[in-house]
């Protein structure tokens, strides 16, 4: 496949750039510095903010698959819903493949899975943060464009698992406690679901592997 990634420097980012080039993808990072990237077979870099249309359109030309992996502050109510539009105008005139966007377990009504402790921090800590998430996420199911959206419980830089489980929301009954994730093992799962045809249109949990329980 040819996987664009946008946010390709970030902690996320840069471990789907590690991931796809591992499984042998042809991947653009789309990045605003193309100095951070170390050049590999497999890889081109593609200079560009996320709300330029024509610099993403012109980089997502022929991809597979568009994977949006970027956050702006944690006290910005709008981050998302300024960029996201951006993003799904260059996707459509592009005509790309699904575009795949990394959102957070926590924000609109994912919450209602998560323990009570849990629901504490994403409607005070992290109200304004997750707010700007599950308006975005809204905005791009009613977009027209081919989605999925990703939502990783807490991520940390942490030697990766064996695996991570890989859940449609609707399979997902609770989410006890407060699991958290190592980077690598997102980005391997957000690799996985861009290919998985059958994942169009769905909202996934990755979470750890007793990091969930069934509806």
């Amino acid at each position: 496949m040819k996987i664009v990634v946008v946010g390709a420097t970030g902690n996320v980012g840069a471990r789907i750039v590690d991931a796809a080039l591992a499984a042998g993808h042809q991947v653009v990072a789309y990045v605003r510095r193309p100095e951070a990237m170390v050049p590999r077979k497999g890889l081109t870099v593609a200079q560009g903010d996320a709300v330029d249309v024509g610099a993403l359109a012109a980089a997502a030309a022929g991809a597979d698959a568009v994977i949006v992996s970027i956050t702006g502050s944690t006290k910005d109510a709008t981050f998302m819903q300024r960029t996201l539009p951006q993003v799904i105008e260059a996707v459509k005139l592009a005509k790309a493949g699904r575009l795949v966007l990394v959102s957070a377990f926590g924000a609109g009504d994912t919450a209602e899975l998560a323990s009570g402790f849990a629901r504490l921090i994403y409607r005070t800590v992290l109200g304004t943060f997750f707010g700007d998430k599950a308006a975005s996420d809204s905005l791009l199911m009613r977009s027209g464009v081919d989605y999925t959206i990703v939502y990783p419980v807490n991520l940390k830089a942490a030697p990766a698992l064996p695996a991570a489980s890989v859940k449609r929301l609707e399979h997902v009954g609770k989410v006890p406690g407060l699991p958290t994730l190592p980077f690598e093992n997102v980005a391997t799962a957000l690799v996985e679901i861009a290919g998985d045809k059958s994942l169009s249109g769905a909202r996934v949990l990755v979470t750890t592997p007793k990091g969930w329980k069934p509806a």
